[in-house]
């Protein structure tokens, strides 16, 4: 999308429409929104002033986007995810299905413990009193209840990819309509009591519907009346109704589950349970009586809830494809009995699935409130498995290439959320270009906190070659350290990024600090520099001049004069610092053992009428007579002529000694 048709949207600003403009924004990269005055400024327009302009104060709006993962129990989640993400990387394309089936299973697990971690902070008396926080944990449940839902029966019905699906669809809607269970344990903890309890029989009718046949006869041999026959024909049929396993013979199953059902029927015509109406009823519902299930499924909270169960009576074989018809048949008796419900967005998923579209159920996956999450991980272990390939190919869907734009934009989302950037990473990486380039644009806008998370920062760019991005993160620590006053830390970094300019700068600070006050500055930093000196000439001077002030400091003053010509005879000498150089020349000058000999003091001597000189004459031309401090900022010097006529003196003085002992040595 270029820049001339990102849509733009209004908003009501009472200042811009009173100045009969409107406040409008746009939305752009990073989870931001540009606001505009009243028009959406480009480089190529122009943003003239209205007539009111000045006469009222200016509104600034500041757009931040939140998410569910400001919280930090949901932050858990996204790095045991990314943990697992990234194991599913290193399985690829070529692991057993097993491998695929413990993966999914562990994302929902983190999904699950996740939700534990939710609910027991909901809780807290530091949720419940934040009205806001309160709010997004249930914001966070809905999602992730409803993503675990989700990713439950997507891995029953397809990467499982078992023959017959009911005894998992059965699990699947147990766990998800945990109700039930929970108040048949109360009942089983009850005893014969329980069969007094108002909802006693609405329990065991919930219970067979979503086929919890075993506890339903645990129930029903601790009433009082289990004695009975009526009881015991209900025991008997509900214990000797097949219940397939793998490997069985399907063929024979099929027979015994006819047979069954038949003599099933037979009892329940035969008036067996003509005494006991209400257990009459749960017999019924064994057997798939329509007017008993239509009495249930208008008790139901949701069109699914009791699917599974009616498929355990009436289809107990049922496969993968012939899922897809139930599902149907089953929505629409359960909207002709209640007209008055509409599909969720979760009920409608869970149809998609059910009805093999996984393409639409993909697209509505997108438009979940994680950011994400869900699609990212559910088409990145679509990809990998290879479960779909046939039917996205079959549907024309690039499966890599929309696998590659989700996982995308949630590593885009991690990178410029706070302190998700480091999980963001790992999925760009497997962006390819797409996702190098972003890690090059975002690495460098994340907020240093410290020079560890820097650190960590730089040796990410290193590793994937980004040196561009190290050497702008070096510059950033460099000038925030300069800002601090920490001028070592400052050097160091400045070194690190290679910028010579910022190395350049740093070192002359150093050196017009030290010419004006006496004070090395970070005098360790400098003493360690090395062959890193060569990244800058002001640097490399930095450093000499530096050895030079410890071989002065440690009164080594022979080796400190020649270090001193050389740094005279260089060429590396900043102008302002030629004062300076010179004025440490005069101690050594003015010695009664000469340190410096004849050629050398007649070169200072040089360098003082053609290098100083012309500097003070034209800072006089510039500045006038009386503004000679401009130049000279050495904490040493009050006077520039009294100066100049010293260091003279000084000069003459050392060569005529110099020359005096140079002759004598070499007479003898």
């Amino acid at each position: 999308m270029t820049d001339s048709n990102v849509p733009a949207f209004e908003l009501g600003d009472t200042l811009a429409m009173r100045c009969g403009n409107t406040l409008t924004g746009v939305f752009v990269p990073g989870s931001k929104i540009a606001l505009s005055a009243f028009r959406h400024v480009k480089y190529n327009s122009r943003d003239v002033p209205t007539d009111t302009a000045n006469q009222d104060p200016v509104l600034i709006y500041m757009a931040h986007e939140t998410t569910l993962f400001d919280e930090p129990v949901l932050r858990s989640l996204l790095a045991e995810s990314n943990a697992t993400f990234a194991t599913l990387q290193q399985l690829g394309q070529k692991a057993a299905r097993v491998e695929y089936v413990n993966i999914s299973r562990a994302y929902r697990s983190i999904v699950r413990a996740c939700l534990e971690k939710l609910e027991h902070e909901k809780k807290s008396p530091e949720v419940q009193t934040d009205d806001l926080r309160l709010q997004r944990f249930s914001e966070a449940m809905v999602v992730f209840y409803a993503a675990e839902c989700l990713w439950h029966l997507f891995e029953i019905l397809y990467i499982q990819q078992n023959q017959l699906v009911v005894p998992q669809l059965l699990e699947w809607a147990r766990f998800h309509f945990p109700q039930t269970e929970e108040r048949a344990t109360d009942l089983l903890l009850m005893g014969e009591e329980a069969s007094e309890s108002d909802d006693y029989w609405n329990v065991l009718r919930s219970l067979i519907m979503l086929g919890e046949i075993d506890i339903t006869r645990a129930i029903l041999s601790q009433n009082r009346r289990a004695s009975q026959p009526a009881f015991k024909t209900a025991e008997l049929a509900l214990k000797s109704m097949p219940i397939y396993q793998e490997g069985y013979s399907l063929q024979k199953f099929n027979s015994q589950w006819e047979y069954w059902h038949m003599d099933t029927e037979r009892k329940i015509l035969s008036n067996v349970f003509a005494t006991e109406p209400e257990l009459e009823q749960l017999v019924q519902l064994v057997v798939g009586n329509n007017d008993e299930w239509d009495a249930g499924i208008k008790a139901s909270q949701d069109w699914y809830q009791y699917l599974p169960g009616y498929l355990l009576y009436t289809k107990p074989t049922c496969k993968p494809f012939e899922l897809r018809i139930a599902s149907t048949n089953w929505l629409n008796r359960w909207s002709m009995l209640r007209p008055e419900r509409i599909l969720n967005s979760m009920s409608r998923m869970i149809l998609q699935l059910m009805e093999h579209d996984v393409r639409l159920f993909i697209y509505e996956a997108q438009k979940i409130s994680d950011t994400n999450w869900f699609s990212a991980h559910l088409l990145d272990l679509i990809h990998n498995s290879g479960i779909l390939k046939a039917y996205f190919d079959q549907n024309n869907v690039d499966l890599p290439a929309l696998r590659h734009s989700i996982i995308y934009e949630y590593g885009t989302f991690l990178m410029s959320a706070r302190n998700l950037w480091h999980l963001g990473i790992d999925y760009l990486d497997y962006c390819k270009q797409e996702g190098r380039a972003a890690i090059e644009l975002l690495l460098p806008r994340i907020s240093i906190r410290s020079e560890r998370q820097a650190n960590k920062l730089i040796n990410l760019a290193k590793q994937r070659g980004l040196l561009t991005v190290e050497q702008d993160i070096c510059k950033v620590l460099s000038k925030r350290a300069y800002d601090g006053e920490r001028y070592g830390n400052a050097l160091e970094w400045a070194i690190r990024s290679k910028d010579v300019l910022l190395v350049t700068g740093i070192a002359d600070f150093i050196l017009k600090t030290y010419s004006r006050t006496g004070n090395m500055l970070c005098p360790d930093t400098i003493a360690n520099i090395g062959g890193r000196m060569f990244i800058s000439p002001r640097l490399v001077f930095l450093s000499k001049y530096f050895e030079f002030y410890e071989f002065y400091r440690n009164r080594d003053f022979l080796s400190a004069s020649e270090l001193l010509v050389n740094l005279l005879e260089s060429k590396i000498t900043p102008e302002y610092f030629w004062p300076s150089l010179l004025i440490d020349s005069m101690p050594l000058l003015e010695s009664k053992d000469p340190k410096i000999f004849s050629k050398e003091t007649v070169a200072i001597l040089h360098h003082i009428e053609t290098e100083l000189v012309p500097i003070i004459e034209r800072n006089t031309d510039k500045f006038g007579e009386h503004h000679t401090e401009t130049v000279f900022k050495d904490y040493r010097v009050e006077n520039i002529d009294e100066i100049l006529n010293l260091m003279r003196l000084a000069c003459a003085r050392n060569l005529a000694r110099a020359m005096i002992i140079e002759n004598t040595m070499a007479l003898e």
